[in-house]
Parts: C-alpha cells; structure tokens; sequence
C-alpha cells in the first residue's frame, strides 16, 4: 500500500518537472530558430526601415561597458535569456563586421544613446518592410514585441517580425 507520504513525494516530483515543461511548452511563440525581447518604441523610420527602440540593460557590468561607446557605433547587443526569450540587454560588443554571428540571443544594432542611470540603451535596427505598417499604429513611448533571428546571416536579416507589445502572434 503506497502511504500518503509516497502519494505526496510522487505529486511532487511530477509538478516539479511537468509545471514548467508546460509553462515552457505555453510561453514559446517565436518561431524556430528565433527568439522575442520587448522594447519601448522611440521612432520608425519607414523609408529606412529602420526602428529606434529603447531596452533595459540587466546588468551593472554591461553599464560600465557603455562607456566605451558612443552613439552612431555599431554594435552587437547581447540579450539575457533563454531559448526562445529574453527581458534585457546582457552585453553590448563592438560589432565584428568581418565575423559573421555564431551565438544564440546577439542582434546587431547602431547604438544611438544610453541612459546608464535608469539602466537603459537605445538602439536603431533594421526592420523587415511586412513590419513596417504594424509599427505606424504604434505611438512612440508604447512598447513592442521583437522576433529576431538566432546567428542571423546579415543584419538586414536579424529581425523576422514587430507588433505591438502584448499583440498574437497569429496574425503573422
């Protein structure tokens, strides 16, 4: 006879394990090979096709790195996460033209300004043309939601998708 003990040990161990495989399982709508960070939109360039976009920066060491740039430098903006998702900026690298992307969770981007005191960076990045009516119905200062590339190939290829933050996914 298995005692409530046991029962409870069982239970245990299998929503220990099955509650997040689920909550995993839930949460991930990028696509494969591609992963979702947030950002407050600052302004669209449509001709340009290119997004200015303000994120959080998770760490203290990644703020004393932003000293060593400046605004219009190339960079690779490394995000802290995992598989298919990220909140904030972990890293921020000078971008090596010559190198091609060989990690998961890094964009390329120009660095257009920091606010090291409230921990946040602006970026600009090129976004793809299907996205570009999306972001016209977002006002500056409302936040979106980014799908980009792992290792994408060039920049122009690094952003799959933008909608507005919180929007589905199936509309895509």
């Amino acid at each position: 006879m298995v005692t409530r003990t046991v029962q409870t040990a069982i239970l245990g161990v299998a929503m220990a394990i099955g509650v997040p495989l689920f909550c995993l399982a839930q949460s991930s709508q990028a696509k494969p090979g591609t992963y979702t960070w947030n950002g407050e939109l600052v302004s669209l360039d449509a001709t340009a096709k290119t997004m200015t976009v303000k994120s959080r920066v998770a760490y203290q060491e990644a703020i004393s790195e932003l000293k060593n740039f400046k605004a219009g430098d190339r960079v690779w903006i490394v995000w802290s996460g995992i598989l298919d998702s990220t909140d904030a900026v972990r890293q921020v690298r000078r971008s090596d033209t010559g190198r091609r992307i060989d990690e998961n969770l890094v964009l390329p981007a120009e660095l257009v300004s920091t606010e090291t005191p409230n921990q946040y960076l602006t970026i600009r990045i090129k976004v793809p043309e299907s996205s570009v009516t999306t972001i016209k119905r977002v006002k500056s200062g409302e936040w979106v939601t980014v799908t980009s590339r792992h290792q994408p190939s060039t920049e122009d290829a690094a952003v799959v998708s933008v909608r507005p933050y919180g929007a589905s996914t199936t509309t895509e």
